[in-house]
Protein backbone atom coordinates (compact mmCIF):
# COMPACT_ATOMS: atom_id res chain seq x y z
CA UNK A 1 0.00 0.00 0.00
CA UNK A 2 3.33 2.28 0.17
CA UNK A 3 4.08 1.83 -2.77
CA UNK A 4 0.37 2.77 -4.65
CA UNK A 5 -0.07 5.98 -2.36
CA UNK A 6 3.34 7.01 -3.48
CA UNK A 7 2.26 6.33 -7.13
CA UNK A 8 -0.82 8.34 -6.58
CA UNK A 9 0.89 10.98 -4.69
CA UNK A 10 3.27 11.15 -7.75
CA UNK A 11 0.81 11.44 -10.46
CA UNK A 12 -1.54 13.49 -8.63
CA UNK A 13 0.33 16.06 -6.94
CA UNK A 14 0.45 18.71 -9.97
CA UNK A 15 -3.08 19.43 -9.08
CA UNK A 16 -2.63 19.98 -5.16
CA UNK A 17 -0.66 22.85 -5.59
CA UNK A 18 -2.17 26.66 -4.36
CA UNK A 19 0.64 29.05 -4.02
CA UNK A 20 0.65 31.81 -1.43
CA UNK A 21 0.88 34.90 -3.72
CA UNK A 22 -2.44 33.20 -4.88
CA UNK A 23 -4.58 35.00 -2.48
CA UNK A 24 -3.42 38.51 -3.97
CA UNK A 25 -6.27 37.86 -6.36
CA UNK A 26 -8.79 39.02 -3.41
CA UNK A 27 -7.53 41.85 -2.68
CA UNK A 28 -10.11 44.88 -1.87
CA UNK A 29 -10.30 48.01 -3.46
CA UNK A 30 -11.61 49.90 -0.11
CA UNK A 31 -13.58 53.81 -0.39
CA UNK A 32 -10.51 55.35 1.18
CA UNK A 33 -9.13 59.59 0.51
CA UNK A 34 -6.71 60.50 -1.89
CA UNK A 35 -3.65 60.10 -0.22
CA UNK A 36 -5.10 56.66 1.53
CA UNK A 37 -6.04 55.56 -2.38
CA UNK A 38 -2.29 56.63 -3.21
CA UNK A 39 -0.44 54.32 -0.65
CA UNK A 40 -3.32 51.14 -1.26
CA UNK A 41 -1.77 51.49 -4.71
CA UNK A 42 1.35 51.32 -3.86
CA UNK A 43 0.69 48.61 -1.87
CA UNK A 44 -0.62 46.35 -4.62
CA UNK A 45 2.25 46.89 -7.04
CA UNK A 46 4.65 45.94 -3.83
CA UNK A 47 2.52 42.93 -4.20
CA UNK A 48 2.58 42.20 -7.18
CA UNK A 49 6.18 42.45 -7.86
CA UNK A 50 6.40 39.84 -4.35
CA UNK A 51 8.25 43.07 -2.45
CA UNK A 52 6.32 41.72 0.63
CA UNK A 53 8.29 43.47 3.64
CA UNK A 54 7.89 47.03 1.80
CA UNK A 55 3.65 46.00 0.89
CA UNK A 56 3.65 44.94 4.41
CA UNK A 57 5.12 48.14 6.33
CA UNK A 58 3.02 50.20 3.91
CA UNK A 59 -0.35 48.72 4.31
CA UNK A 60 0.30 48.62 8.44
CA UNK A 61 0.55 52.61 7.76
CA UNK A 62 -2.19 52.29 6.15
CA UNK A 63 -4.61 50.31 8.39
CA UNK A 64 -3.28 52.82 10.94
CA UNK A 65 -4.64 55.90 9.03
CA UNK A 66 -7.74 54.08 9.02
CA UNK A 67 -8.17 53.50 12.52
CA UNK A 68 -10.83 56.49 12.43
CA UNK A 69 -13.26 54.59 10.25
CA UNK A 70 -13.59 51.35 12.99
CA UNK A 71 -16.49 52.83 14.50
CA UNK A 72 -17.43 55.37 11.47
CA UNK A 73 -17.22 52.60 8.95
CA UNK A 74 -16.38 49.11 9.94
CA UNK A 75 -17.40 47.73 6.87
CA UNK A 76 -14.53 49.83 4.94
CA UNK A 77 -12.28 49.27 7.99
CA UNK A 78 -13.19 45.18 7.08
CA UNK A 79 -11.37 45.91 3.76
CA UNK A 80 -8.31 47.57 4.77
CA UNK A 81 -7.78 44.69 7.07
CA UNK A 82 -8.09 41.80 5.54
CA UNK A 83 -5.74 42.83 2.77
CA UNK A 84 -3.32 43.67 5.48
CA UNK A 85 -3.56 40.03 6.27
CA UNK A 86 -3.88 38.56 2.44
CA UNK A 87 -0.70 40.08 2.29
CA UNK A 88 1.12 38.37 5.50
CA UNK A 89 -0.52 34.86 4.13
CA UNK A 90 1.15 35.87 0.73
CA UNK A 91 4.33 36.36 2.33
CA UNK A 92 3.76 33.02 3.59
CA UNK A 93 2.38 34.06 7.41
CA UNK A 94 -0.03 32.05 7.60
CA UNK A 95 -1.52 31.40 11.33
CA UNK A 96 -0.72 35.53 11.95
CA UNK A 97 -2.23 35.99 8.17
CA UNK A 98 -5.76 33.81 8.70
CA UNK A 99 -6.18 35.24 12.58
CA UNK A 100 -6.20 39.32 10.68
CA UNK A 101 -8.26 37.83 7.93
CA UNK A 102 -10.78 36.49 10.43
CA UNK A 103 -10.77 39.96 12.43
CA UNK A 104 -11.04 42.05 9.60
CA UNK A 105 -14.08 39.94 8.94
CA UNK A 106 -15.63 40.43 11.75
CA UNK A 107 -15.44 44.44 11.27
CA UNK A 108 -16.99 43.66 7.51
CA UNK A 109 -19.86 41.57 8.48
CA UNK A 110 -20.65 44.17 11.18
CA UNK A 111 -23.55 45.72 9.42
CA UNK A 112 -23.54 43.13 6.22
CA UNK A 113 -26.26 40.91 5.07
CA UNK A 114 -24.70 37.20 5.02
CA UNK A 115 -24.81 36.82 1.97
CA UNK A 116 -23.79 39.90 0.58
CA UNK A 117 -21.31 40.25 -2.25
CA UNK A 118 -18.73 42.26 -0.04
CA UNK A 119 -17.77 39.11 1.50
CA UNK A 120 -16.44 37.30 -1.23
CA UNK A 121 -13.01 37.99 -1.25
CA UNK A 122 -12.49 37.65 2.61
CA UNK A 123 -13.84 34.65 2.47
CA UNK A 124 -11.94 33.17 -0.59
CA UNK A 125 -8.85 34.61 1.45
CA UNK A 126 -9.65 32.65 4.34
CA UNK A 127 -10.07 29.05 2.63
CA UNK A 128 -6.62 29.89 0.83
CA UNK A 129 -5.08 30.51 3.57
CA UNK A 130 -6.91 27.26 5.63
CA UNK A 131 -6.38 25.05 2.65
CA UNK A 132 -1.94 26.94 2.86
CA UNK A 133 -1.92 25.45 6.84
CA UNK A 134 -3.82 21.93 6.34
CA UNK A 135 -7.29 22.84 8.03
CA UNK A 136 -8.87 20.98 4.95
CA UNK A 137 -12.23 20.59 6.71
CA UNK A 138 -12.53 23.96 7.27
CA UNK A 139 -11.37 25.80 4.07
CA UNK A 140 -13.93 23.02 2.34
CA UNK A 141 -16.57 24.85 4.49
CA UNK A 142 -15.63 28.22 3.73
CA UNK A 143 -14.98 28.03 -0.15
CA UNK A 144 -18.50 26.59 0.11
CA UNK A 145 -19.76 29.80 1.89
CA UNK A 146 -17.93 31.82 -1.05
CA UNK A 147 -20.11 29.77 -3.54
CA UNK A 148 -23.34 29.46 -1.71
CA UNK A 149 -22.92 33.70 -1.99
CA UNK A 150 -23.35 33.77 -5.15
CA UNK A 151 -25.70 31.44 -5.50
CA UNK A 152 -28.02 33.61 -3.68
CA UNK A 153 -26.79 36.95 -5.44
CA UNK A 154 -26.61 35.41 -8.94
CA UNK A 155 -27.81 31.79 -9.12
CA UNK A 156 -26.74 28.30 -9.43
CA UNK A 157 -25.22 27.81 -12.21
CA UNK A 158 -23.22 31.58 -12.19
CA UNK A 159 -19.71 31.68 -13.64
CA UNK A 160 -18.32 33.81 -10.73
CA UNK A 161 -18.26 30.58 -8.63
CA UNK A 162 -15.74 28.82 -11.16
CA UNK A 163 -13.05 29.96 -8.74
CA UNK A 164 -14.79 28.62 -5.89
CA UNK A 165 -15.38 25.18 -7.60
CA UNK A 166 -11.45 24.78 -8.55
CA UNK A 167 -10.34 25.78 -4.66
CA UNK A 168 -13.04 22.55 -3.81
CA UNK A 169 -11.02 20.36 -6.11
CA UNK A 170 -7.72 21.09 -4.93
CA UNK A 171 -9.37 20.83 -1.77
CA UNK A 172 -10.77 17.36 -1.88
CA UNK A 173 -7.71 15.99 -3.57
CA UNK A 174 -5.85 17.04 -0.86
CA UNK A 175 -8.37 15.22 1.41
CA UNK A 176 -7.73 12.11 -0.79
CA UNK A 177 -10.85 12.48 -2.22
CA UNK A 178 -10.99 12.44 -5.87
CA UNK A 179 -14.41 11.35 -6.17
CA UNK A 180 -15.40 14.70 -4.52
CA UNK A 181 -13.46 16.20 -7.12
CA UNK A 182 -15.18 14.76 -9.88
CA UNK A 183 -17.80 15.77 -8.63
CA UNK A 184 -17.08 19.48 -8.75
CA UNK A 185 -15.39 19.31 -12.10
CA UNK A 186 -18.27 18.03 -13.53
CA UNK A 187 -20.50 20.70 -12.24
CA UNK A 188 -18.20 23.25 -13.80
CA UNK A 189 -19.35 21.81 -16.98
CA UNK A 190 -22.85 22.02 -15.89
CA UNK A 191 -22.38 25.77 -15.23
CA UNK A 192 -20.40 26.55 -18.58
CA UNK A 193 -23.46 24.81 -20.28
CA UNK A 194 -25.73 26.39 -18.68
CA UNK A 195 -24.36 30.21 -19.46
CA UNK A 196 -22.74 29.70 -23.06
CA UNK A 197 -24.90 26.89 -24.35
CA UNK A 198 -23.41 23.00 -24.49
CA UNK A 199 -22.44 23.91 -28.32
CA UNK A 200 -21.10 27.06 -28.13
CA UNK A 201 -17.55 27.96 -28.81
CA UNK A 202 -17.21 29.67 -25.15
CA UNK A 203 -17.27 26.45 -24.34
CA UNK A 204 -13.86 25.16 -25.31
CA UNK A 205 -11.84 25.94 -22.81
CA UNK A 206 -13.94 24.22 -20.22
CA UNK A 207 -13.99 20.53 -22.42
CA UNK A 208 -10.43 21.22 -22.61
CA UNK A 209 -9.32 21.63 -18.71
CA UNK A 210 -11.51 18.98 -18.30
CA UNK A 211 -9.95 16.61 -20.19
CA UNK A 212 -6.83 17.45 -19.06
CA UNK A 213 -8.17 16.61 -15.59
CA UNK A 214 -9.67 13.39 -16.29
CA UNK A 215 -6.60 12.19 -18.02
CA UNK A 216 -4.32 12.94 -14.98
CA UNK A 217 -6.94 11.47 -12.95
CA UNK A 218 -6.96 8.59 -15.02
CA UNK A 219 -3.32 8.58 -15.45
CA UNK A 220 -3.52 8.55 -11.21
CA UNK A 221 -4.50 5.13 -10.76
CA UNK A 222 -1.87 2.53 -11.44
CA UNK A 223 -3.26 -0.28 -14.40
CA UNK A 224 -2.56 -3.26 -12.25
CA UNK A 225 -4.94 -2.59 -9.44
CA UNK A 226 -8.02 -3.39 -8.08
CA UNK A 227 -11.07 -4.24 -10.72
CA UNK A 228 -12.93 -1.89 -8.98
CA UNK A 229 -9.85 1.13 -9.60
CA UNK A 230 -9.19 -0.34 -13.04
CA UNK A 231 -12.96 0.72 -13.98
CA UNK A 232 -12.58 3.93 -12.46
CA UNK A 233 -9.20 4.20 -14.73
CA UNK A 234 -10.98 3.50 -18.03
CA UNK A 235 -13.94 5.86 -16.94
CA UNK A 236 -11.67 8.56 -16.32
CA UNK A 237 -10.10 8.20 -19.45
CA UNK A 238 -13.62 7.83 -21.71
CA UNK A 239 -14.43 11.28 -20.12
CA UNK A 240 -11.56 12.84 -20.92
CA UNK A 241 -11.73 11.53 -24.87
CA UNK A 242 -15.01 12.87 -24.37
CA UNK A 243 -14.70 16.48 -23.64
CA UNK A 244 -11.50 16.64 -26.23
CA UNK A 245 -14.10 14.85 -29.00
CA UNK A 246 -16.45 17.28 -28.25
CA UNK A 247 -14.01 20.07 -28.45
CA UNK A 248 -13.00 18.94 -31.60
CA UNK A 249 -16.92 18.68 -32.71
CA UNK A 250 -17.26 22.23 -32.35
CA UNK A 251 -14.31 23.60 -33.56
CA UNK A 252 -14.67 21.87 -36.88
CA UNK A 253 -18.75 22.83 -36.85
CA UNK A 254 -17.89 26.85 -36.40
CA UNK A 255 -14.20 26.55 -38.34
CA UNK A 256 -13.50 23.92 -40.42
CA UNK A 257 -12.01 20.64 -40.36
CA UNK A 258 -8.80 22.01 -41.38
CA UNK A 259 -8.93 25.30 -38.43
CA UNK A 260 -5.76 25.62 -36.99
CA UNK A 261 -7.42 25.97 -33.90
CA UNK A 262 -8.09 22.19 -33.80
CA UNK A 263 -4.38 21.74 -32.62
CA UNK A 264 -4.28 22.41 -29.15
CA UNK A 265 -7.65 19.98 -28.53
CA UNK A 266 -5.24 17.25 -30.97
CA UNK A 267 -2.32 17.47 -28.69
CA UNK A 268 -4.28 17.24 -25.28
CA UNK A 269 -6.29 14.10 -27.27
CA UNK A 270 -2.97 12.39 -28.39
CA UNK A 271 -1.71 13.43 -24.55
CA UNK A 272 -4.78 11.22 -23.27
CA UNK A 273 -3.92 8.16 -25.32
CA UNK A 274 -0.45 8.58 -23.89
CA UNK A 275 -1.18 8.62 -20.22
CA UNK A 276 -3.95 5.30 -21.05
CA UNK A 277 -1.44 3.83 -22.79
CA UNK A 278 -3.29 0.57 -23.67
CA UNK A 279 -4.93 3.15 -26.71
CA UNK A 280 -1.67 5.08 -27.81
CA UNK A 281 -2.23 3.95 -31.37
CA UNK A 282 -4.99 6.95 -31.66
CA UNK A 283 -2.33 8.90 -30.18
CA UNK A 284 -0.56 8.63 -33.66
CA UNK A 285 -3.72 8.94 -35.20
CA UNK A 286 -4.41 12.58 -34.12
CA UNK A 287 -0.98 13.74 -34.11
CA UNK A 288 -0.50 12.71 -37.82
CA UNK A 289 -3.90 14.46 -38.45
CA UNK A 290 -2.11 17.85 -36.83
CA UNK A 291 0.48 17.45 -39.28
CA UNK A 292 -2.32 17.22 -42.42
CA UNK A 293 -3.61 20.07 -41.00
CA UNK A 294 -0.59 22.11 -40.71
CA UNK A 295 0.24 21.23 -44.42
CA UNK A 296 -3.03 21.82 -45.63
CA UNK A 297 -3.49 25.40 -44.29
CA UNK A 298 -2.25 28.43 -45.96
CA UNK A 299 -2.31 30.02 -42.62
CA UNK A 300 0.20 27.62 -41.48
CA UNK A 301 4.15 28.75 -40.92
CA UNK A 302 7.25 26.87 -40.51
CA UNK A 303 7.03 26.87 -36.79
CA UNK A 304 3.32 25.29 -37.24
CA UNK A 305 4.86 22.66 -38.99
CA UNK A 306 8.23 22.01 -36.90
CA UNK A 307 5.79 21.62 -33.74
CA UNK A 308 3.79 18.97 -35.13
CA UNK A 309 6.59 17.35 -36.34
CA UNK A 310 8.26 17.47 -32.55
CA UNK A 311 5.01 16.31 -30.96
CA UNK A 312 4.48 13.64 -33.29
CA UNK A 313 8.49 12.95 -32.49
CA UNK A 314 7.76 13.27 -28.83
CA UNK A 315 5.63 10.49 -29.79
CA UNK A 316 7.89 7.56 -31.46
CA UNK A 317 10.05 8.72 -28.41
CA UNK A 318 7.71 7.53 -25.96
CA UNK A 319 6.56 4.40 -27.46
CA UNK A 320 10.30 3.44 -28.29
CA UNK A 321 9.52 4.01 -32.39
CA UNK A 322 12.97 4.39 -34.45
CA UNK A 323 10.78 6.93 -36.47
CA UNK A 324 11.81 9.40 -33.30
CA UNK A 325 15.45 10.42 -34.84
CA UNK A 326 14.15 11.01 -38.11
CA UNK A 327 11.26 13.52 -37.69
CA UNK A 328 13.62 15.11 -34.89
CA UNK A 329 16.02 15.83 -37.53
CA UNK A 330 13.82 17.31 -39.83
CA UNK A 331 11.89 19.60 -37.43
CA UNK A 332 15.21 20.72 -36.42
CA UNK A 333 16.31 21.22 -40.19
CA UNK A 334 13.13 23.00 -41.29
CA UNK A 335 14.00 25.85 -37.85
CA UNK A 336 17.77 26.44 -39.33
CA UNK A 337 15.77 29.01 -42.64
CA UNK A 338 15.40 32.52 -40.50
CA UNK A 339 17.29 33.66 -36.72
CA UNK A 340 14.04 33.37 -35.02
CA UNK A 341 12.91 30.31 -36.36
CA UNK A 342 16.78 28.94 -34.89
CA UNK A 343 15.54 30.16 -31.72
CA UNK A 344 12.62 28.21 -31.38
CA UNK A 345 15.08 25.08 -32.83
CA UNK A 346 17.09 26.06 -29.66
CA UNK A 347 14.69 25.83 -27.14
CA UNK A 348 13.01 23.05 -28.06
CA UNK A 349 16.98 20.97 -28.79
CA UNK A 350 19.49 22.93 -26.91
CA UNK A 351 19.12 20.31 -24.12
CA UNK A 352 17.06 17.24 -23.19
CA UNK A 353 13.21 17.28 -22.44
CA UNK A 354 11.40 14.94 -19.88
CA UNK A 355 8.42 13.61 -21.89
CA UNK A 356 7.28 11.01 -19.97
CA UNK A 357 6.31 10.22 -17.01
CA UNK A 358 4.69 13.53 -15.55
CA UNK A 359 7.29 14.97 -13.30
CA UNK A 360 6.75 17.37 -9.77
CA UNK A 361 8.33 20.18 -8.03
CA UNK A 362 7.48 18.04 -5.20
CA UNK A 363 7.26 14.73 -3.68
CA UNK A 364 5.30 13.29 -0.77
CA UNK A 365 6.24 11.12 2.26
CA UNK A 366 4.00 9.43 4.75
CA UNK A 367 6.19 10.21 7.52
CA UNK A 368 9.69 12.66 8.06
CA UNK A 369 12.55 10.26 8.28
CA UNK A 370 14.30 9.45 12.05
CA UNK A 371 17.51 11.07 10.31
CA UNK A 372 15.76 14.33 9.54
CA UNK A 373 15.79 17.32 12.18
CA UNK A 374 13.07 19.16 12.89
CA UNK A 375 12.50 21.79 9.71
CA UNK A 376 15.15 19.91 7.50
CA UNK A 377 14.08 19.94 3.77
CA UNK A 378 14.00 16.69 2.39
CA UNK A 379 15.76 15.90 -1.05
CA UNK A 380 17.55 13.75 -3.23
CA UNK A 381 20.50 15.13 -5.73
CA UNK A 382 21.22 12.42 -8.66
CA UNK A 383 23.25 12.53 -11.54
CA UNK A 384 22.63 11.04 -15.05
CA UNK A 385 23.07 11.04 -18.72
CA UNK A 386 20.27 11.22 -21.77
CA UNK A 387 20.99 8.89 -24.40
CA UNK A 388 20.35 9.60 -28.52
CA UNK A 389 17.19 7.41 -28.20
CA UNK A 390 16.02 9.42 -25.30
CA UNK A 391 16.71 7.37 -21.82
CA UNK A 392 18.40 7.73 -18.61
CA UNK A 393 21.66 6.18 -18.29
CA UNK A 394 24.45 6.15 -16.27
CA UNK A 395 22.27 7.24 -12.94
CA UNK A 396 23.80 7.77 -9.48
CA UNK A 397 22.65 9.66 -6.30
CA UNK A 398 24.53 12.89 -5.22
CA UNK A 399 23.38 13.20 -1.94
CA UNK A 400 20.10 12.56 0.43
CA UNK A 401 18.41 12.52 3.04
CA UNK A 402 15.26 10.23 2.23
CA UNK A 403 14.86 6.85 2.99
CA UNK A 404 16.15 4.50 0.53
CA UNK A 405 12.55 2.89 -0.09
CA UNK A 406 11.43 6.18 -2.03
CA UNK A 407 15.25 5.89 -3.82
CA UNK A 408 14.31 2.67 -5.03
CA UNK A 409 10.52 3.74 -6.21
CA UNK A 410 12.65 7.08 -8.18
CA UNK A 411 14.54 4.99 -9.67
CA UNK A 412 12.04 2.82 -11.21
CA UNK A 413 10.71 6.18 -12.34
CA UNK A 414 13.39 7.38 -13.94
CA UNK A 415 14.69 4.08 -16.11
CA UNK A 416 10.96 4.18 -17.08
CA UNK A 417 11.52 7.58 -18.68
CA UNK A 418 11.84 9.32 -22.01
CA UNK A 419 13.04 12.41 -22.80
CA UNK A 420 13.42 14.30 -26.25
CA UNK A 421 17.21 14.06 -26.37
CA UNK A 422 19.39 17.16 -27.71
CA UNK A 423 20.21 18.14 -30.94
CA UNK A 424 23.74 19.74 -31.90
CA UNK A 425 24.73 20.67 -35.62
CA UNK A 426 22.13 18.48 -36.86
CA UNK A 427 22.84 15.40 -35.08
CA UNK A 428 21.43 13.85 -32.22
CA UNK A 429 23.71 13.88 -29.57
CA UNK A 430 24.35 12.43 -25.58
CA UNK A 431 24.01 14.83 -22.83
CA UNK A 432 26.36 14.12 -19.98
CA UNK A 433 25.95 14.80 -16.52
CA UNK A 434 22.63 16.37 -16.10
CA UNK A 435 21.84 17.26 -12.43
CA UNK A 436 18.66 17.54 -10.26
CA UNK A 437 17.25 18.04 -6.75
CA UNK A 438 14.12 16.36 -6.35
CA UNK A 439 12.39 17.96 -3.05
CA UNK A 440 10.18 15.92 -0.68
CA UNK A 441 7.52 16.91 2.01
CA UNK A 442 6.67 14.83 4.72
CA UNK A 443 2.68 14.62 5.05
CA UNK A 444 3.21 13.44 8.80
CA UNK A 445 6.26 14.92 10.64
CA UNK A 446 6.52 12.46 13.34
CA UNK A 447 9.47 10.48 11.97
CA UNK A 448 8.51 6.35 11.00
CA UNK A 449 9.76 3.87 13.47
CA UNK A 450 11.48 2.03 10.73
CA UNK A 451 12.73 4.41 8.23
CA UNK A 452 16.42 4.69 10.45
CA UNK A 453 16.92 0.96 10.41
CA UNK A 454 16.11 0.67 6.72
CA UNK A 455 18.85 3.33 6.13
CA UNK A 456 20.88 1.86 7.93
CA UNK A 457 19.98 -1.80 6.81
CA UNK A 458 20.63 -0.33 2.59
CA UNK A 459 23.69 1.70 2.20
CA UNK A 460 23.34 4.13 -0.13
CA UNK A 461 23.70 2.51 -3.64
CA UNK A 462 23.03 3.89 -7.29
CA UNK A 463 19.56 5.32 -6.59
CA UNK A 464 17.57 7.22 -8.32
CA UNK A 465 14.14 10.00 -8.62
CA UNK A 466 12.38 12.03 -11.10
CA UNK A 467 12.89 15.67 -11.95
CA UNK A 468 11.36 19.16 -11.35
CA UNK A 469 8.68 21.42 -12.21
CA UNK A 470 5.42 22.39 -12.12
CA UNK A 471 3.23 24.64 -10.36
CA UNK A 472 -0.75 24.17 -11.22
CA UNK A 473 -3.28 26.47 -9.30
CA UNK A 474 -6.37 24.57 -9.17
CA UNK A 475 -6.74 23.00 -12.60
CA UNK A 476 -4.71 23.79 -15.81
CA UNK A 477 -4.22 22.67 -19.51
CA UNK A 478 -1.77 19.63 -19.41
CA UNK A 479 -0.53 18.90 -23.26
CA UNK A 480 1.99 16.51 -24.05
CA UNK A 481 4.70 16.92 -21.36
CA UNK A 482 7.92 18.83 -21.47
CA UNK A 483 9.80 19.66 -18.71
CA UNK A 484 13.48 21.29 -19.80
CA UNK A 485 16.60 20.22 -17.45
CA UNK A 486 19.71 21.62 -17.54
Amino acid sequence: MKTLSFLIALLIVPYLAVAEQDVLEYFYEPALGEQQQSMARRIVLHARNAEFDAATLLSQDLLDSAEPLRNADPSTYGQVMINHGVLRVASGEYLLGLSIIKRGQEFLEARANPFDEILVNGVMAKGICELQLGMFTDAEDTFRRAQHITHRQKGVYNEEQLPMVGYLTATNLRQRNPLAADRQQLFSLRVAEQVYGPDSIEILPTLSRLGSYFATRGSSIPMLTIPELRMERDIMFKRAVSMYSRAIEIIEINYGVNDLRLLPTLRGLASTRMLQVTNRRYAEFALQRSLEIVDSNPNSDLTDRAQAMVDLGDLYIITSDPKASETYLNAWTILQETPETQLLAASLFNSPVRLYPRTSAVLYLDRAPDSAAPGEKLFVELQYDVSTDGRARGIRILDKNIPNEQVRLLRQTLRAARYRPRISNGELVVTEALQIRQAFVALNNTPSSDAKQEEEENAPSEEVPTDVPTKVPPIEQVPIEQTNEV
